[in-house]
C-alpha cells in the first residue's frame, strides 16, 4: 500500500476515554493478580501501558532488554536498537511510565526471582526468553476484550493512539517523528488530523 493511499482513520486509534478505560481495566486486573501471586495481568498491564506511552512497534517491544532502559531521573528514555530499516533511536518516556517500569523490574527481581541482568529481556516468557510478537499481540487482544473495547483494535492501534495524542498535545511534528522512528516526516504528518473530540474545542478557541 503506497503512503499516498494510507490514511489514519478513526478506527485505527483509541479515543482518550477508551485509552483510560483500557489502562484502568489492566491496572485493576494486575492488582488482583499481585494478590493471587499470578503474573499474567502484571505483565499485560506493563505491556499495554508501555505500548500506549511509547508508541513502540510490537517487534521493538518484544526485543527490549533491561539494558535498553535508561531511567536515571534526569533523562528517562529507552533505546530501540533495531527499529524499522535497522535504525537505532532513543524514545523519551514520561514520569508515569518510568515509575511503572521501575516497580515492574523490582517485582521481576524480588517476587518472581527473574534475572535483571542488563541483557535479560524486559518481557521474559518461559525459560527467560523474549516473548514473541504473536504472544504480545494476543495479550493485547485479551486486554481489549476484558475492557469491553471494539475487537478491531490491535497492539498497533496503541502506536497510532500514542502518535495522535502526542502530536495533538506537543504540536511538534519533528519530535513525534523522532519518537516513532519514521524515516519520513510525511508519514508523521498523517497523524496531524486532530482527535475528533478536540475539534469543537479548537473551533471555539477562535472565538476566545
Amino acid at each position: 500500500m503506497g503512503m499516498n493511499h494510507y490514511v489514519i482513520t478513526r478506527d485505527k486509534f483509541l479515543s482518550v476515554k477508551e485509552r483510560s478505560k483500557l489502562l484502568r481495566c489492566c491496572k485493576k486486573e494486575a492488582n488482583s493478580d499481585y494478590v493471587k501471586q499470578r503474573r499474567t495481568w502484571i505483565n499485560r498491564y506493563m505491556l499495554i501501558h508501555l505500548a500506549l506511552n511509547s508508541g513502540l512497534r510490537v517487534s521493538e517491544i518484544a526485543a527490549l532488554k533491561l539494558y535498553d532502559l535508561r531511567l536515571n531521573g534526569k533523562e528517562n528514555y529507552l533505546v530501540v536498537q533495531f527499529g524499522k530499516g535497522k535504525r537505532k533511536r532513543d524514545v523519551y518516556l514520561d514520569d508515569e511510565i518510568c515509575g511503572h517500569l521501575q516497580s515492574y523490574i523490582e517485582t521481576k527481581r524480588d517476587v518472581w526471582r527473574e534475572s535483571i541482568e542488563p541483557d535479560a529481556p524486559l518481557f521474559a516468557g518461559r525459560g527467560g526468553k523474549h516473548y514473541t510478537t504473536t504472544a504480545l499481540e494476543i495479550s493485547f487482544k485479551k486486554a481489549i476484550a476484558k475492557a469491553g473495547l471494539p475487537q478491531h483494535y490491535s497492539i498497533h492501534s496503541s502506536r497510532h493512539t500514542y502518535a495522535t495524542l502526542l502530536l495533538a498535545k506537543a504540536k511538534n511534528i519533528r519530535f513525534v517523528q523522532k519518537q516513532l522512528g519514521h524515516a519520513s516526516i510525511a508519514m508523521t504528518s498523517l497523524y496531524a488530523d486532530v482527535l475528533p473530540e478536540m475539534n469543537q474545542n479548537l473551533a471555539n478557541a477562535i472565538l476566545k
